[in-house]
């Protein structure tokens, strides 16, 4: 007798995906040790190419900030940082805010830094707003 996608295999096969796909949307990086040489790489990066608009502090009052058409995003805001999965915070410094459906002022840094400098401060930024990604 045939039970069809529904029998036992097919139930665990589909909670297996929805349990895979939840872990997914709430996956988060891990924050950097402190005074680790992938913290100070991090944060090297950081102060090097964002600084100068969100500021060393993370605060979003970098000497060009004034210069900014949209003020630049706190990053030590859990509620700003923590609405952003990881892999959405790689694209945006990779490909930029514009790329992301955000302010075109915000530079893309694929020619600056290398995929895992990205990752680095993705770690960073999740040091910064002591957070972690909250699903939506």
């Amino acid at each position: 007798m045939k039970k069809g996608f529904w029998g036992l295999p097919g139930t665990l096969m589909l909670l297996a995906a929805i349990f895979a796909a939840g872990h997914a949307c709430t996956k988060n990086s891990d924050t950097l040790k402190p005074g680790s040489d992938e913290y100070r790489e991090a944060e090297n990066s950081y102060w090097h190419y964002c600084a100068s608009c969100h500021g060393r502090d993370g605060k979003g009052h970098g000497m060009m900030a004034s210069t900014a058409p949209i003020p630049p995003r706190d990053h030590t805001d859990p509620a700003v940082i923590g609405r952003r999965s990881d892999e959405e915070l790689f694209k945006i410094i990779k490909d930029g805010g514009e790329a992301a459906g955000l302010d075109a002022a915000m530079p893309p840094h694929k020619t600056l830094l290398k995929d895992e400098e990205i990752r680095g401060v993705v770690k960073y930024l999740r040091n910064l707003c002591n957070c972690k990604y909250a699903a939506r």
